[in-house]
């Protein structure tokens, strides 16, 4: 089943995603209505239907739209470098939904729900995000793939069932670096030392030096 509100830790995106996915559904299905997040299995054969959206999710990849670059720093009053974090990056996250319920018309009406509620949705609404991913003030991207499930059903050994594919593609935020090197306090100037003396000796070699 998913999590409720709160119940996830801060940065972690996939089960913040899992979340938001949930929070969205739960909103456009039919009282009584669950949304798991468990992986099709053969005993779902055996068990007894209830109704329910299944989110599993089986992939994982980096995408490159919105990459940043360069670092953020965060700097004091007087400009000293406290801490710098590295540009932020997205992962896509590819789920497959299906449905459970007595009847196969059931399973459809759930599924049209489903679809409908995600097919218009560019984006998962803010309302929807908790944890890092309200923090970072970043959208959610969400698409329905063109991705064909029916080789996914026969890698779980299962046969076909309706379903749909979507992705998702959250911000990754990476923690501040804030083991830096601290700044100078002060700059001192020293002569060199052993320079001959004289009106004819050279100038004498100075150096800047951390104090």
């Amino acid at each position: 089943m998913c999590a409720g509100p709160g119940a996830t830790e801060t940065g972690r995106v996939i089960t913040e995603v899992d979340d938001a996915l949930c929070a969205l559904l739960g909103r456009a299905l039919p009282e009584g209505t669950a949304v798991r997040l468990d992986p099709p299995k053969p005993t779902w054969q055996a068990e007894r239907p209830s109704k329910a959206i299944d989110l599993f999710l089986f992939g994982l990849r980096g995408d490159p739209r919105g990459r940043e670059s360069g670092w953020d720093e965060v700097r004091d009053g007087r400009g000293a470098l406290l801490s710098r974090r590295s540009p932020t990056r997205r992962c896509a996250l590819s789920y497959l939904v299906t449905a459970r319920a007595a009847k196969v018309s059931e399973e459809h009406m759930l599924l049209d729900r489903a679809l409908r509620t995600m097919v218009f949705a560019d984006t998962i609404p803010a309302t929807c995000l908790g944890g890092a991913l309200a923090g970072t003030g970043e959208q959610v991207l969400l698409t329905v793939s063109d991705e064909d499930p029916g080789d996914l059903w026969s890698n779980l050994g299962m046969p076909a069932r309706a379903a749909f594919v979507i992705t998702v593609s959250a911000v990754y935020v990476p923690e501040p670096d804030t083991e830096l090197a601290p700044p100078a306090e002060k700059m001192a100037l020293r002569s060199g030392q052993d320079v001959p003396t004289g009106p004819l000796a050279p100038a004498a070699a100075k150096r800047w030096v951390r104090s």
